[in-house]
């Protein structure tokens, strides 16, 4: 299994709420992208060992008691799931992959666990 722990919750331009303009969204999207690849170095996995069939689990820590929508949280993720095509899982495809999405209290600081399982 591969645990993957994100400083932060995923990107609010992504949020299926977002009004920012679209160069905006990209180039935070390219850098989430960047950040969750060099997560995955860091935790030594190798690309070559791509999964055909996963099951990516989203934990979120929230730091607060400020209402969120989990659906939005789910939505805002997909930088992060794209940062995995390729590299860890082959596709995001339905079929290919089974998503489970939950929360947790973070007091200290916002995160998102992101852990793969084949």
């Amino acid at each position: 299994m591969l645990k993957i722990v994100y400083p932060g919750l995923p990107p609010k331009e992504f949020s299926p709420n977002s009004r920012c303009h679209w160069s905006t969204r990209s180039k935070v999207g390219l850098k989430v992208q960047a950040d969750v690849t060099l997560l995955i170095m860091e935790q030594g996995w190798v690309p070559k060992n791509v999964l055909e069939r996963a099951v990516v689990r989203f934990k979120y820590g929230l730091p607060d008691k400020r209402r969120r929508d989990l659906d939005n949280l789910i939505g805002a993720s997909k930088p992060m799931l794209d940062a995995l095509v390729g590299v860890v899982i082959q596709d995001d495809r339905v079929g290919a992959i089974t998503l489970e999405h939950s929360w947790f209290n973070s007091p200290r600081k916002p995160e998102t666990i992101i852990e793969v399982e084949a």
